[in-house]
């Protein structure tokens, strides 16, 4: 048995709540990454459903074979499993991962797009700028919001005149999120 797993059976003996709860999620974790090999394969050629479960049994894993699996997960023919695959990548946070979510925001799919948008939130990089701005166009009110967002996290300048727009003319949720987004951009 390897060193990690003999740590993570030990602690699930120990007498502190926490500490159980956090080796039995690790050991879950360990355990995915064994089945990598399996799992993959259920993600290119697995139901709906199961391909589902398969990305959110990897979201929590790292490393290059997770990035790209999930990044090929958002070319998948159902909306459900591309917008899981863009959830995960989010939580992922690889920047290799980058350009396969910004072409994802062209999807047809709203959820799909709300949840690129939201995965990409969490790199706050400047360079999203352009996507997100365009974003901002979308038709759908979900997708506005969080590229809002997403565009008030990065605090680029460049980004004022649009979050003065929907300051002005958003809905109430998209006027709160743009205020907001003006106090803390950078002058």
């Amino acid at each position: 048995m390897d060193r990690r797993k003999e740590l993570l059976i030990g602690a699930l003996k120990e007498t502190d709540e926490e500490v159980r709860k956090s080796a039995a999620w690790a050991l879950e974790k360990l355990q995915a990454r064994d089945r990598l090999e399996e799992l993959l394969k259920k993600l290119s050629t697995g139901a709906m459903l199961e391909k589902v479960r398969v990305i959110y049994a990897l979201s929590d894993l790292r490393g290059p074979n997770i990035a790209e699996a999930l990044t090929s997960a958002l070319k998948d023919p159902s909306d459900d499993v591309r917008a899981a695959a863009a959830r995960a990548l989010g939580s992922l946070g690889d920047p290799s991962t980058l350009q396969a979510l910004v072409d994802t925001l062209k999807d047809d799919n709203e959820i799909v797009v709300r949840a690129v948008v939201e995965a990409l939130s969490g790199f706050r990089d400047q360079r999203l700028l352009g996507p997100l701005v365009q974003a901002l166009k979308h038709k759908d009110a979900g997708v506005v919001e969080r590229a809002l967002d997403a565009v008030s996290m990065i605090g680029d300048k460049r980004a004022e005149d649009a979050l003065v727009h929907f300051a002005k003319n958003g809905n109430q949720r998209m006027r709160s999120i743009a205020l907001r987004g003006l106090g803390v951009m950078d002058r």
